[in-house]
């Protein structure tokens, strides 16, 4: 569990980027590892859900927030099948100006080129009942920026969000700091665009209060092995 500032407990959360077939472990997990994990979430009595759901009540003992960083198409392919045949959902943070496009903000060829989510595949997974949050328009390092270009930076928070709205047809309110990094003029104005929370990379701390605006996680990659992910979703079951 994450407790908040304001002494409320919410679920744990998950994050996760690609869940493919024969990927690299270094930037994901296949089907069939990803099926496994939810599987036995799903033997704890845990269930997956969303960033809204998670933060509106959802009991922080029986549900894990899942979330997916930067919209990639095999979210679509294979995690939403896999999470609605269980009955589980999660939020997909996406990038408002590169739907439909190849990945582009990094030359590490693991993480370039790989095919992005349009317009109709998000739409389509918001009516089947999935969060689409924000990940900035074009996966923008907010921290370094506020210092270089920092009027880009509010328009990378606050375009981001007006942009995704206008597709859905449904408020966003759910953020996500590309590469973990922020500053506190960034983490300022995602409270000023409107969303009602921002998740971070930092791992959650036992004991630890947060900002709904700085929210902790667990990364899960293929390097995680069965073991660690059991232990981490028995700690979760236990309220650890």
């Amino acid at each position: 569990m994450i407790r908040l500032e304001d002494g409320r407990f919410i679920p744990s959360i998950l994050y996760y980027h690609r869940v493919a077939p024969d990927i690299s472990p270094h930037v994901g997990v296949t089907p069939e590892m990803f099926e496994w994990q939810m599987r036995f979430l799903k033997k704890l009595e845990i269930k997956g859900v969303t960033v809204a759901d998670g933060l509106n009540g959802a009991d922080p003992q029986k549900t894990c927030i899942l979330t997916f960083d930067d919209g990639y198409l095999d979210n679509f392919e294979y995690a939403a099948p896999i999470l609605e045949d269980l009955g589980f959902r999660g939020t997909v943070f996406c990038l408002s100006a590169c739907l439909g496009s190849l990945s582009a903000w990094s030359e590490d060829p693991l993480w370039s080129g790989i095919p992005l989510m349009d317009k109709e595949e998000i739409q389509e997974l918001s009516d089947r009942g999935f969060e689409i949050g924000s990940h900035t328009r074009s996966h923008c390092d907010l921290g370094r920026t506020s210092r270089e270009d920092p009027l880009r930076v509010r328009r990378e928070i606050f375009d981001s969000r007006t942009e995704l709205e206008d597709i859905l047809g449904k408020p966003v309110t759910a953020f996500c700091y590309p590469y973990g990094s922020l500053s506190p003029e960034s983490v300022e104005w995602v409270r000023e665009a409107g969303y009602t929370s921002a998740r971070g990379v930092r791992r959650t701390r036992i004991g630890g209060m947060y900002d709904p605006f700085m929210l902790p996680c667990r990364p899960v990659s293929g390097r995680m092995s069965p073991v660690r992910f059991s232990a981490y979703a028995l700690g979760a079951r236990m309220g650890l």
